[in-house]
């Protein structure tokens, strides 16, 4: 019933992800950022590879053909922008760092007229600037002084790297994405992004050498960032772009922060502020102007092209 369903799917994904920003926040105060990234992407590769190992091996040909591509995205979507995440939520609060998530759509036009060549219309200007300014406007608190003078916290900007990392990884992804079954795909970027996540967790833990105390409490955290925010949450998502496809379903990813700012302000304690307010809408007003000058342009073109 539920994987018939894309928009309990889209909810559901949303919401776990939203969980991840509160839950990872929590967590990184007693597990260092690398370690605990190598940690949830460890247990969805071992839950994940029962049933996509052999086939992902069958394919181990075609993945070592495109290692650039693999390696790419999972630098960028699997390691870095998770780890970066959580180097961001130990400066920053959860409610911040997922509303600056928000502004993904506009970064992937921008990236995508770099990489992939596609021209934005002239008319998404506005927009993409709104957007821009709601990210701003969120880093600076709400504040003028703040954005005129530059001091940002430091988890505000670990998390625009972040985002970056993400854009990056959606644009590669819906040039290459394509060519592989998506939860197979999936696994051999675990792989790969487990190659280079171990080590340095490994380097992480001989320098910082915390005492880690694994009450119930950290073990049940670790288990949701791995399993739901992880396996459940991208197979949701990948199995909504297979019913309606990715365009409905990108404006699902506006859910992320208010789950985030919902889960925060009742199992946290953080408050949502007035600039929280502000800043996402003009984010998400921001994405909807520049969604709407891009479906128009592309309108336009197809009409040019039939005449």
């Amino acid at each position: 019933m539920i994987r018939s369903s894309a928009y309990v799917l889209l909810v559901l994904a949303a919401c776990f992800w939203g969980g991840n920003f509160v839950v990872g926040k929590a967590l990184v105060a007693h597990i260092p950022p690398l370690t605990l990234a190598a940690l949830r992407w460890s247990i969805a590769f071992l839950c994940l590879l029962p049933f996509y190992g052999r086939e992902a091996w069958e394919r181990r040909h075609s993945f070592l053909r495109r290692w650039k591509t693999v390696a790419f995205v999972s630098l960028t979507g699997v390691a870095g922008f998770n780890t970066l995440t959580y180097v961001a939520v130990q400066y920053t609060g959860s409610i911040n760092a997922s509303l600056m998530n928000a502004a993904t759509p506009i970064l992937v036009i921008i990236l995508s007229s770099f990489l992939l060549k596609e021209r934005i219309a002239w008319a998404a200007g506005p927009g993409i600037l709104l957007s821009l300014f709601g990210v701003l406007w969120i880093i600076g608190r709400g504040s003028l002084t703040t954005l005129l003078h530059l001091s940002f916290n430091q988890g505000d900007l670990w998390m625009l790297a972040a985002v970056f990392c993400w854009a990056l990884y959606s644009v590669v992804m819906k040039k290459e994405g394509g060519r592989f079954p998506a939860s197979v795909f999936l696994l051999a970027q675990m792989a790969a992004a487990l190659l280079l996540l171990l080590p340095l967790s490994a380097v992480e833990l001989a320098v910082k050498a915390p005492a880690i105390d694994w009450s119930p409490g950290l073990i049940a955290g670790v288990l949701y960032i791995a399993v739901f925010a992880s396996l459940a949450a991208f197979l949701s998502w990948n199995r909504a772009i297979e019913l309606i496809g990715p365009q409905r379903c990108a404006g699902f990813l506006n859910l992320i922060p208010l789950f985030a700012a919902l889960f925060a302000t009742l199992f946290t304690g953080e408050t949502f502020h007035l600039y929280h307010i502000a800043g996402v809408a003009l984010i998400v007003s921001g994405v909807y102007l520049t969604q709407r000058a891009m479906k128009r342009r592309r309108s336009a073109v197809v009409e040019d092209f039939s005449i």
